[in-house]
């Protein structure tokens, strides 16, 4: 048994805090109450939600540590009609409420193997920064190719077929790189929003994008998952964020749920996917002298597993690919 697509719209009000199948059913006009009985049963046997309550008169609520390991297939997420989300408060304030040792279970790698306090070779500095600053970069448009990017980081050389805007990004994420090489105390132990502002700040140099906590609304592409608009919220959200990473001491963990949270909260007017990456690459090669440039991830796959995360919860496809680029 896994979740379709009844279920999974069930499970979308549940996350925004419908606990009943009544006030499920004000939401979802056009479905019988009895379906949504049926998909309420149906998570519940999935261990995704939790009913409680008396028979008559049940609620029901998340079970986030299943819910967190469960996968979301594409279909689900391939579906335009899908109910609209926003960010999950719930979800947050769960995090802020586990102990250290059971965000690290929840969120750790228990496969890879790391090394403390190991640091890389210039060379191993060289290729990561080639080969992140162009993949990340190729993820929002960019032309550059493998070969352009370290002849420009390398050489300084620019390619002459690509726009100054593509040349700029290249340039930021080495810069990025730098900065968390040159600032290794920064990233070792509590994360400061400033630092995360200023991580996105180089990465969006010259790029017509705004510093600092977003004014706008954003919204995602192909996505039905729509982010605060309120800066005040966003900044308080941002702190409480940086507050579960700083506590954990997994580097895969604090990775992951950089890779994670920072693109979600989209606490910035663009480059948040950006920035959650460098912080991440950050989280890892202060600790473990060890980083993941993406290149053995497809852009579906990534923008699947986001979306697996934005609308569900789900951390299990974004846990998959970094453990599998940690492991080359």
């Amino acid at each position: 048994m896994k979740l379709n697509k009844s279920s999974s719209y069930v499970l979308i009000y549940l996350l925004q805090g419908y606990k009943t199948a009544p006030a499920i059913s004000e939401q979802l006009e056009s479905v019988d109450i009895r379906s949504i009985q049926r998909s309420l049963i149906r998570l519940v046997d999935l261990g995704i939600i939790t009913r409680n309550g008396t028979n008559n008169n049940p609620t029901y609520s998340v079970n986030y540590p299943q819910l967190v390991a469960s996968d979301i297939d594409e279909k689900l997420l391939e579906d335009e009609n899908r109910p609209s989300t926003t960010l999950n408060h719930q979800f947050i304030a769960w995090l802020n409420s586990l102990s250290n040792e059971v965000l690290e279970e929840l969120f750790g790698s228990h496969t890879a193997k790391y090394e403390i306090g190991a640091q890389m070779s210039p060379k191993e500095l060289e290729y990561l920064t080639v080969e992140l600053s162009r993949k990340s970069s190729s993820l929002e448009g960019n032309t550059y190719t493998l070969l352009d990017t370290q002849l420009l980081l390398t050489e300084g050389i620019k390619a002459k077929n690509r726009t100054e805007f593509e040349t700029q990004m290249i340039l930021n994420h080495k810069d990025a790189i730098s900065f968390i090489v040159g600032n290794p105390e920064l990233f070792t132990s509590s994360i400061a929003f400033r630092t995360v502002e200023e991580l996105h700040r180089i990465i969006g140099r010259n790029l017509g994008i705004e510093s600092g906590v977003r004014k706008k609304i954003v919204r995602i592409s192909a996505s039905n998952y729509e982010p605060l608009s309120s800066p005040q919220q966003l900044r308080e959200t941002a702190d409480a964020v940086l507050s579960v990473i700083s506590r954990v001491t997994n580097p895969f963990a604090r990775a992951l749920l950089a890779l994670t949270l920072i693109p979600y909260l989209q606490v910035f007017e663009d480059g948040n996917k950006r920035t959650g990456r460098m912080l991440a690459n950050a989280l890892l090669i202060t600790t473990i002298g060890k980083g993941f440039s993406l290149r053995k991830t497809e852009a579906r796959e990534l923008a699947l597993a986001y979306l697996s995360f934005y609308e569900f919860n789900s951390v299990k496809s974004l846990s998959k690919i970094l453990d599998k680029e940690l492991s080359r």
